[in-house]
């Protein structure tokens, strides 16, 4: 179940990604959409990892793992938003 879960908050999550672009009218280039597109594999990864986790029972793994690939993650996320999604043109 946590499975489907995981997937419906990601997919809305990339969904509204790509209407608030399309609604600010945003010129995003294809390899700025395949960074966005790893990213999103990456977030997937992440919270399937931590899923795992608790699956088996290890609730510390999960803490260290989800900190760890998560601040990861994180980093990447300021990233996309700062340098691909911001208005300023480079």
């Amino acid at each position: 179940m946590i499975h489907i879960l995981i997937g419906a908050v990601t997919t809305a999550a990339l969904i509204r990604i790509i209407q608030s672009t399309t609604k600010r009218k945003l010129a995003v280039k294809w390899w700025q959409w395949l960074l966005v597109a790893l990213e999103y594999a990456y977030i997937i990864f992440v919270m399937e990892v931590i899923a795992s986790f608790v699956e088996e029972g290890a609730v510390k793994g999960a803490l260290v793992m989800g900190t760890v690939l998560g601040f990861v993650a994180l980093i990447a996320g300021f990233l996309l938003a700062r340098l691909v999604f911001s208005r300023r043109t480079a």
